[in-house]
């Protein structure tokens, strides 16, 4: 197992690079092998390296077989190869090294009505704790979209405002992304590191010179690193303060946990309790191979699902408008538990556990290619009618949900369905007229 993880780790961070720093090509189907190389492999190893247990091993201590671990890894190797092999071979690039997203009176106004949007969304409580909010089992139109395209729209208003000219535009750029980013900060962690990574792919987009001086990329990377470290810290935080009382519901509100974080802060104990609680939860947290490791040994021990699990992942993102009879509290570890004698309850999901627990090895290598197909052909028709900006922020959205390694397989049917939606509330932005702001004397 570690040496499997350590070759899908030193694999990923290579692509990482390549991608990020290089300015490789963008295609789904590399952006999905790395990520669960990345969350998978990498997060394996540094559980491995980190966690204390002694003389014993990690599958020991954890109650796990060594062999499971083994085969498990070898299984995410296994679904990463083909996604590279015919993602090299057949799939074209998402932006051309010409493409740009245009500076203009339509961005900045864009920039700014989203940053409203999201803002909104907040005092409504349509987004919260941890990010849309979910009532009943069920989540609002609004709560669902901005859910989806805030994140992403951080990442583009940063690098926006890095190349956006002296004057208004600079100023509120600046504005909206300051407001984003305190936003993304109460939505979660890997949310804000996922975040990062593609502000560092969308600087391209708007022609901001990323192979500039050595300098400039270490001071670019140190502004990103430091909005990581605050942003998890201070998530941490609110994380943290709705366990003070857990029982009194009023004190799971956003608003009461910000107090009581406040409150820490105060009295001086705010960053050694962020601090703690993030070592100790990276040193476990990272390590999502156990339950698909369990899943692909139980399904060659017992029939697997034959698809019953992506079937109930597609019937819950039907709006209950259309289908009231679904099912809208589906748990996949809840199934996989009883398919296959396990007990985990609560559990990472990916598109690799829906594949084992549906076809076993054979869903696991096919799964991923049938999700990048669909979900490219849904981009290329949204773009033969997109101008460059909405078909950028649509590609955008993919492509951080691309970057979940903990994605269950119903976000990427709600990314083909988003695709849809905001490729015609966007197309209609495009078709409203520009305007100019003039400075008068």
């Amino acid at each position: 197992m570690v040496a499997a993880a350590g070759v899908a780790s030193v694999i990923a961070l290579y692509m990482l690079w390549d991608w990020l720093l290089r300015e490789g090509p963008t295609r789904l189907s590399t952006l999905l092998a790395l990520t669960l190389l990345l969350g998978y492999g990498l997060g394996a190893l540094n559980t491995w390296l980190t966690l204390p247990r002694g003389h014993l091993s990690l599958a020991a201590f954890l109650g796990s077989d060594e062999g499971v671990l083994a085969r498990g890894m070898a299984g995410v190797l296994l679904s990463a190869a083909p996604l590279c092999f015919f993602g090299e071979l057949y799939e074209r690039p998402l932006f051309g090294r010409e493409f740009r997203v245009p500076l203009d009176q339509h961005t900045y106004l864009l920039v700014l009505l989203g940053t409203v949007a999201t803002v909104l969304g907040f005092m409504t409580n349509s987004l919260g704790y941890m990010g849309a909010q979910n009532v009943n089992g069920e989540l609002s139109v609004p709560a669902a979209l901005l859910s989806w395209v805030f994140p992403p729209l951080t990442a583009l208003t940063i690098a926006i405002f890095l190349a956006a000219p002296a004057g208004l535009p600079k100023l509120l750029t600046a504005a909206c992304a300051l407001v984003l980013l305190a936003c993304l900060m109460i939505v979660g962690r890997r949310v804000i590191v996922y975040a990062a990574m593609e502000t560092l792919f969308a600087l391209r987009l708007t022609g901001y010179q990323l192979k500039g001086t050595v300098f400039k990329k270490i001071l670019l990377l140190l502004g990103l690193g430091l909005t990581i470290t605050v942003g998890v810290t201070v998530f941490m935080l609110i994380r943290l303060a709705g366990f003070e009382n857990p029982h009194d519901p009023s004190s799971l509100s956003l608003g009461h946990r910000i107090d009581t974080a406040m409150g820490w802060v105060n009295d001086g104990t705010a960053l050694t309790r962020a601090t703690e609680a993030n070592q100790t939860n990276v040193q476990k947290r990272t390590f999502v191979l156990g339950f698909f490791a369990d899943l692909l040994e139980g399904s060659s021990r017992r029939t697997p699902g034959l698809g019953h699990d992506l079937f109930e992942y597609a019937q819950s993102t039907i709006p209950r408008v259309i289908y009231p009879e679904k099912d809208a509290f589906f748990s996949e570890e809840e199934y996989a538990d009883g398919l296959f004698g396990l007990t985990y309850g609560d559990a990472a999901n990916s598109i690799l556990t829906n594949g084992a627990i549906d076809f076993g090895l054979l869903g696991v290598i096919v799964y991923p290619l049938l999700l990048v197909a669909l979900t490219r052909i849904c981009i290329e028709v949204c773009s033969r009618f997109l101008p460059a900006l909405p078909a950028s922020i649509i590609a955008l959205g993919t492509i951080f949900t691309m970057l979940e390694t903990e994605t269950g397989t119903s976000g990427y049917i709600v990314t083909i369905r988003n695709q849809i939606i905001f490729a015609v509330i966007l197309f209609i932005y495009s078709r409203l007229p520009k305007f100019q702001l003039r400075r008068t004397l």
